[in-house]
């Protein structure tokens, strides 16, 4: 039976970790009704760049087709140990579902199809290094296209982004402190600076906390001012972040820090022998305890997935300020710390993944 529970993540054909990033994302994308049609917001198939899609049944047949094989591949991702097959079928869904619709055609949806993809072709022996590859390709293609136009060298691309498009006052206001586009154009030329500087970092694994460091500068200002997660495409590349983090095998309680209300309660959820010896106490609970057992035991697939559904409601609802500053909390307190013991396999401490 444990092969149908969510929770548990031995005995697949991946790494625990990227048995973590689909299903996270497979439950994000659920939540957020995301689809393989650019979003939530996608209407289905319209005028294809494949013509040959064209001619695959009714339009909503073919609609309907794609969704049961999207939402098929999140069942099979989440109730089976067939991961890869279900992370293959989410991954297809989604690319057909861009190339069969001209106005639905993302970067976001297709960079998500891709870490399905990623963990379809990955086993044991490659661990995560397709996701870290992908990041790394992601982030290349991305600054090749800036260096090449110079509307990014002159500042007229983050001018039109920020003040014309979107009209960001507080940009705006700092914006009038410095000559014309000379604030646009150190942004731009900063951006590019970024995008090359952290696949230069994925390269080593012992410099992924830092690459992460620089990703949280690139991308969260750009999310908090324009009120925007580009789709899936945020939470796709957090957990792709968090896939080069090696999942914690063994955490454990600890007296006077701890709440022993909690660690009770996630024992109870612990199908994976990841928690260590626990102690009845008597001790008091506090707000305070709570709070550092909801970071010391982070890793917990249920606190995971609670994480998720979070960060789900929070986008959905707009409130992305309390999303970036979740993300800069868990951020300091779980993963800058690793940056000294990055490359040692303590068992209990998180390191950078095969």
């Amino acid at each position: 039976m444990r092969q149908i529970n969510p929770f548990y993540l031995y005995d697949k054909s991946v790494v625990p970790e990227l048995v973590l990033l689909v299903r996270l994302l497979a439950l994000y994308l659920f939540l957020t009704k995301e689809s393989p049609f650019g979003g939530n917001q996608g209407a289905g198939r319209h005028y294809p760049v494949l013509s040959f899609l064209e001619s695959l049944g009714t339009d909503t047949q073919f609609n309907t087709g794609m969704y049961l094989i999207f939402t098929g591949g999140i069942l099979v991702i989440w109730f089976t140990p067939y991961l890869r097959t279900g992370a293959f079928a989410v991954g297809m869904a989604f690319i057909v579902g861009i190339v069969s619709c001209q106005t639905c055609i993302s970067v976001a949806h297709l960079f998500t199809a891709c870490m399905f993809m990623c963990t379809a072709l990955s086993n044991h022996t490659t661990g995560t290094a397709l996701i870290r590859f992908q990041l790394i390709v992601l982030y290349l293609g991305a600054d090749l296209n800036k260096i090449l136009d110079t509307d990014w060298w002159t500042g007229a691309s983050i001018e039109t982004l920020l003040s014309t498009k979107h009209q960001i006052e507080v940009y705006m206001q700092i914006a009038r402190l410095f000559p014309p586009l000379f604030l646009s154009q150190m942004a731009g030329i900063g951006v590019m600076v970024l995008q090359l500087a952290i696949p230069l970092l994925l390269c080593y694994r012992k410099m992924v906390v830092y690459a992460m460091l620089l990703a949280l500068l690139l991308h969260l200002p750009m999310v908090l001012l324009m009120q925007m997660t580009f789709g899936p495409f945020l939470f796709a590349l957090l957990l792709a972040y968090g896939a080069l983090l090696k999942w914690p095998r063994r955490i454990g309680y600890q007296p006077g820090r701890n709440s022993a209300a909690l660690t009770s309660l996630l024992t109870r959820l612990d199908f994976n022998q990841q928690m260590g010896a626990y102690v009845k106490s008597g001790a008091s609970e506090s707000v305070r305890k709570w709070l550092l057992t909801f970071l010391d035991f982070l890793p917990h697939p249920a606190l995971l997935f609670m994480l998720t559904t979070a960060s789900a409601g929070l986008v959905r609802y707009g409130m992305l300020f309390p999303l970036g500053m979740l993300i800069l909390l868990v951020y300091f307190t779980r993963v800058w710390p690793l940056r000294k013991s990055v490359t040692r396999d303590t068992g209990y401490k998180a390191e950078v993944a095969p």
